[in-house]
């Protein structure tokens, strides 16, 4: 009874479950998202607090008291149908109800239904519990990645490309350290877990001797030191060796530098001599990078030592570190001092599980098969090869420079390979990886102050809480930098490269006297280590096969003691030595990993040459019905007049003067098409090459692109007047010329149409897109919290009904709904964080394959354009590309790059939609309900979008009639210019494009039709810029020539 008591003291009042600030989510006093849940709920008694409106308390109140009404209602039902049941069936409360929860709900429910003086009932007060911990487990989210990206970490990096390269032409270098120590790592591992497997194969041999009364252990005298191997379980020797709990137990030695010997028992245990058998790992302390020297003197809690604990206004009151403009916390020191550590500690995590797959390997280290009779091995110790490096053209690599990318069997071999041969390039990438934050940010504290100011931002941003998180974007963004500009730092000055491993070790205390049967004397052994290993040798009973075996296992060559060095002459390792710890080691170092896919800009095809050679058309002799007239039935007077006004006039007239002009014409045409597509298609490039940067920040590459659509569209209406202008001023052709610009120009301007459409949306809105999504995903949120607030009493009134779950009654579904509330804060900042990486990853994919996706379209070469000749279209089925030819590939060009556009574009649209897709998906995983408030709320979205592009649309329709307008208006200056200067010459005569569009002066009897009468065209009209030279007046006469 008191421990029922109890829990439900704890339940109604759920702070004291929390009293340990420890395990407390408690957001911190100035997170936004507590003081609006203030403003909407005032004071909720022990969770919220301010001095906001109390309305919704008042309403609750009333509500809590109705509901009350009711819940007393079901206990009446509950009491009578009990009644009843218990009458009738002769069991407490019938068959059907429990009798024990049914009682207890039916209390907790009523109880937690009782309004308090602020108007909120108990359920209501824990439900504002559950949203206020689900606020600080977001803070904690949100504080954690600003926390890494603080101490030097990026939120998306491009894998290291090829770190093979960097380490075999240049051994000196950082990475060359870090590959020598991954190579002791898996040697010192396989030597450990090797010898394990033996000395657990050996004792498990003595003791079925033993219970056969024969065998060493049967034989030992007790305390020594074969009695006390029988005696004692072979342990794990893998899990003896970390790097970090070295480190830990002394944080400060004077060498500034550790070693962790492999094996690394404790004193205490009787294995502890084998320390060091299988090599040691070495690293140096952070602290001798000179970014990090101030921090030699710190313990690993990262307290700053010069902090006053009586702190005043002349004192140190803090215990954050400043390193020049860069503030860390304790937990980022520390983080700091001991990333090294935890590098390594990872590093050797990964090639673990390489060393168990070698030795599972070994068919002599197998308890199954000890007698080696399976000739389908390898060699005799591999069942499976190890495999060697390829290059891409399936060759086996000779030397690094053959760019080893692949990894198969031996030539002449079959079957497979038991690795993948990127196990070591793979531990060392891991290592990079981790060390990233601390390599990155010694060059920040080492760059200029601008690089360092970018974290200026952190504190303001974890003081306001996760619910700002989405105002920050461009501050992250800062931060970030290029994904790809830092990708191939590495660790410098490890002290990696101090790492021993002596192949010879393991069978340095065995002084073999038979080969063939392995006997041996005891000697101390160690060779260079100066440790005394004979004690191994007493074990294995003075005989050597098992250290000989697994010695082999290592390497074959006996004058190679030590792991391969990288160098630029590294040689291939082929036959039984591939597959021998030294040979997969140096095979491995040629390997060279992919690198990031995408990180290639993406390459387009020009735009085709304008090579116009327009095949002219010429008239053809025509045959004519002799078309005799009366009384002259003899003579075709129609054949006569055909022949002569036709076939010999106009045909000879019309041919001659194609033949003359036909030439000009085309250049003409070219020279006045090519322009504007020209200026386009450079814009449109310019445009790309900004988005096409793979280390760019999607959004803003998107932004500076729309800017520069929308500087050209709205700067073109002058390069058309000019254009205009420069055509009409040409003798003689300007006229043809302008008519034949003018029907360029729809083409032109609904290209510039599209550019405004995309360039809006991406300069205007695209960078606000995570904002707007955040904020709308906060305000659903809200909305959230507010209906279970109302859901509260609801929730608690199905507790007390007596049908349903045990515990909860009618209010089981309310457990998914209340974690959703509590996990929805924490899932919009992984979904944040996520979708800014995922905008990357997606631009990657996109990058690595458009090329080839696209490559059918512009398969374009020397183009002609033939505009009055009709082509036909050749799909080139075997080549896999089609024929876009003449304007077709003109379009080609266009669309292919309008593709791209939308597809990055949408990559980025449709990736922030994380921020509200995990809140609403992500408790399917246990069945929960899916939830809709969050794809809501982030549809809102596209409304402003709508808004951004009808702008868009209304400003180039603006532009539009404005470059018409300015068109027009230049035509009509331009041609009296020129009719002035006509009439001066000519005697009066008007050549003017102003005489041929407004029809000139009229004759006496068809009136005039000046210009006054035919004014300039308004943003509406057309006529004046694509209709020049239709006359103006209905009955005028054709303007005169000069003489």
């Amino acid at each position: 009874m008191i421990k029922l008591a109890v829990s439900l003291l704890l339940f109604l009042v759920p702070g004291l479950v929390l009293a340990d600030g420890s395990l407390s989510f408690a957001p911190p006093a100035s997170d936004y998202s507590v003081v609006f849940l203030g403003n909407l709920f005032g004071v909720v008694d022990g969770v919220l607090s301010g001095s906001g409106s109390q309305i919704m308390g008042a309403m609750f109140g009333v509500l809590n008291a109705a509901v009350l009404a009711l819940g007393g209602i079901v206990i009446l039902y509950t009491l009578i149908v009990a009644t009843m049941n218990t009458a009738h069936e002769g069991q407490m409360l019938g068959q059907k109800w429990s009798s024990i929860w049914i009682p207890i709900r039916s209390t907790i429910g009523l109880a937690l239904l009782i309004p308090k003086a602020s108007g909120y009932c108990m359920m209501q007060i824990f439900v504002m519990w559950v949203v206020v911990q689900g606020i600080g487990a977001a803070d904690k989210v949100w504080d954690a990645a600003l926390s890494y990206l603080n101490r030097g970490g990026v939120i998306i990096q491009a894998q290291q490309i090829n770190p093979a390269s960097q380490f075999t032409s240049n051994p000196g270098s950082g990475i060359n350290g870090i590959a020598t120590g991954a190579e002791t790592i898996l040697a010192g591992q396989v030597c450990m877990l090797g010898l394990q497997t033996q000395l657990q194969n050996t004792r498990q041999t003595y003791l079925d001797q033993q219970s056969k009364n024969t065998g060493p252990c049967n034989s030992a005298t007790s305390g020594s030191a074969m009695d006390t191997f029988c005696k004692t379980t072979v342990p794990d020797f893998l899990s003896t060796v970390n790097a970090v709990s070295v480190q830990t137990a002394n944080p400060n030695p004077a060498s500034q530098s550790w070693t962790v010997d492999m094996p690394n028992f404790d004193t205490t245990s009787p294995y502890f001599f084998l320390n060091g058998i299988c090599g040691s790992i070495s690293w140096e302390s952070i602290t001798k990078n000179p970014a990090f020297s101030s921090l030699s003197s710190y313990n690993l809690n990262g307290v700053n030592p010069n902090a006053s604990s009586t702190p005043t206004n002349n004192s140190n009151n803090t215990n954050n570190t400043t390193i020049k403009n860069t503030t860390l916390s304790p937990s980022e020191v520390t983080l700091t001092l001991m990333s090294r550590a935890i590098a390594i500690q990872q590093m050797y995590s990964d090639l673990s599980g390489t060393a168990r797959s070698i030795i599972s390997n070994d068919p002599l280290m197998s308890t199954s098969n000890n007698n080696n009779n399976n000739k389908n091995t390898a060699t005799d110790w591999a069942s499976q090869q190890f495999g060697i490096p390829f290059t891409e053209n399936g060759n086996a690599c000779s030397s690094e420079q053959d760019k080893c990318v692949s990894w198969g069997p031996l030539p002449s071999t079959t079957g497979g390979t038991l690795f993948t041969g990127l196990e070591l390039m793979n531990a060392i990438n891991d290592y990079n990886g981790i060390m990233m934050p601390t390599i990155n940010l010694a060059r920040m504290i080492n760059s200029s102050s601008d690089e360092q100011a970018a974290t200026a931002f952190i504190s303001k941003a974890s003081n306001q809480g996760w619910l700002m998180a989405g105002a920050y974007f461009f501050n992250l963004i800062t931060i970030q930098g290029s994904s790809t500009a830092n990708a191939g730092q590495v660790d410098s000055n490890t002290g990696l490269n101090n790492s021993a491993f002596n192949s010879t070790w393991v069978t340095s205390p065995f002084k073999v006297t038979d080969p063939e049967s392995g006997a041996s004397t005891c000697t101390q052994g160690g060779g260079s280590s100066g440790k005394d290993f004979s004690t191994l040798c007493v074990w294995f009973n003075q005989n050597a096969t098992a250290v000989t075996h697994l010695e082999a296992l290592i390497t074959t060559d006996t004058s190679k003691t030590g792991v391969p060095t990288p160098s630029q002459t590294l040689p291939l390792v082929s036959g039984d030595a591939a597959s021998t710890i030294f040979g997969f080691l140096n095979n491995s170092l040629k390997m060279q990993t992919p690198g990031q896919p995408g990180a290639a800009p993406v390459t387009f095809a020009q735009i085709p040459n304008f090579n116009i050679n327009p095949q002219p058309y010429k008239l053809q002799r025509q045959s004519f019905s002799c078309g005799g007239v009366k009384p002259f039935y003899s003579i075709c007077i129609g054949r006569i007049i055909g022949d002569v006004v036709y076939n010999l006039i106009i045909v000879t007239i019309y041919n001659l003067f194609i033949d003359l002009f036909g030439g000009i014409i085309g250049i003409v045409i070219a020279a006045f098409l090519e322009t504007p597509l020209k200026g386009l298609a450079e814009i449109f490039k310019a445009g790309l090459d900004i988005i096409a940067q793979p280390g760019v920040n999607p959004v803003i590459a998107l932004a500076n692109m729309g800017s520069q659509y929308i500087n050209f569209a709205g700067n073109l209406w002058m390069y058309l007047l000019g254009l205009a202008v420069s055509s009409a001023l040409i003798p003689i052709f300007g006229v043809f010329i302008f008519a034949l610009l003018t029907l360029a120009m729809p083409l032109v301007i609904a290209w510039v149409g599209i550019m405004v459409s995309i360039g809006f949306v991406t300069s205007y809105y695209v960078p606000v897109l995570p904002y707007v999504i955040f904020v709308f995903g906060g305000l659903g949120w809200l909305m959230v919290v507010i209906e279970a607030m109302v859901a509260a009493p609801i929730v608690a009134l199905g507790v007390t009904h007596p049908e349903g779950h045990d515990a909860f009654g009618k209010g089981e579904a309310a457990i998914m709904l209340l974690l959703n509330i509590f996990l929805r804060p924490a899932m919009m900042i992984i979904g944040y964080i996520a979708a800014i990486a995922l905008t990357y990853v997606g631009v990657w994919i996109l990058n690595a394959g458009f090329d080839q996706a696209i490559g059918f379209v512009q398969v374009i070469q020397k183009q002609s354009l033939n505009t009055l000749d009709a082509q036909s279209t050749v799909w080139k089925a075997v080549g896999g590309g089609g024929d876009y030819s003449d304007w077709s590939g003109v379009y080609a060009y266009f669309f292919s790059i309008l593709i791209y556009t939308s597809l990055y574009l949408t990559i980025v649209q449709k990736s922030f939609t994380l921020i509200t897709y995990l809140p609403d998906k992500v408790l399917r995983w246990i069945g929960g309900t899916p939830e809709s408030i969050g794809q809501e709320s982030a549809q809102w979205g596209e409304e402003v979008k709508g808004k951004v592009q009808e702008a868009g649309k209304e400003t180039q329709s603006a532009q539009g009639s404005m470059e018409k307008t300015m068109g027009g208006i230049g035509m009509k200056a331009v041609g009296k210019v020129k009719g002035a200067l006509g009439k001066a010459v000519g005697g009066g005569g008007d050549t003017s494009g102003e005489g041929i569009q407004d029809g000139g002066e009229a004759g006496s009897s068809g009136g005039s039709s000046t210009g006054a009468q035919n004014p300039g065209p308004s943003s509406s009209s057309v006529e004046s810029t694509q209709h020049a030279g239709a006359p103006g007046g209905g009955g005028g006469s054709p303007p005169p020539i000069s003489k």
